[in-house]
């Protein structure tokens, strides 16, 4: 090997490893940091946009029973565009993350109601990030039983219209790409609401 090639392996070999320091810095920094929903658009269950119904009498009886249907069997897809806030520790340092997969769930008076998986890539860096998602919608099971209980909770509160952030608790659970492979973190991180001004 001569002298050039020698010195170009060991550039080489020190450019892979400051970058696998780097993402495992930015890994752990989006671990630390904050999460704020701040807004969500467009939502959609089933191609039905819930967000212009404002109540049951809204919807047709063929969307009603195609809800119905999907609830039932655990068939519920909904797609729509969140907007979630990145607060990072040191917001000065520039930090991207890529996640491959997403488990989220929400949780109705502290228990665990639904969940799902997103399955598209994401892109995220501090500040406001865009993501339109699709995802699969199930209800959560103990002991094989579903959780009835938790979505007749959770569609009171929806039908009573009131601000349900003491209620309600998101939660992710990313999967992210890294050099040596992709990494599930190891526990959901909380989503807040937005903050009150």
């Amino acid at each position: 090997m001569s002298k050039y090639s020698f010195i170009y392996t060991l550039l080489l070999a020190a450019a892979v490893l400051f970058s696998g320091c780097k993402q495992a810095s930015d890994l752990r920094a989006f671990t630390e940091a904050n999460y704020s929903l701040q807004e969500v658009h467009d939502l959609q269950l089933n191609g039905v946009d819930v967000m212009k119904k404002r109540g049951p009498n809204d919807f047709t009886t063929s969307e009603g029973d195609s809800l119905l249907a999907s609830i039932s069997n655990n068939t519920l897809r909904a797609s729509t565009t969140l907007y979630l806030q990145v607060h990072m520790q040191e917001p000065e340092e520039v930090r991207q993350m890529t996640i491959t997969e997403m488990k989220w769930q929400l949780l109705v008076d502290g228990e665990e109601t639904l969940q799902g998986v997103v399955q598209e890539p994401m892109h995220l860096h501090d500040g406001l990030n865009e993501l339109p998602i699709q995802t699969s919608v199930t209800m959560t099971e103990t002991e094989g039983m579903r959780n009835y209980e938790g979505l007749s909770k959770l569609m009171t509160l929806l039908s009573q219209k009131r601000d349900l952030r003491q209620n309600l608790i998101f939660q992710i659970k990313p999967t992210v790409q890294t050099p040596v492979g992709e990494v599930e973190l190891p526990k959901y991180i909380t989503v807040s609401g937005p903050r009150s001004s």
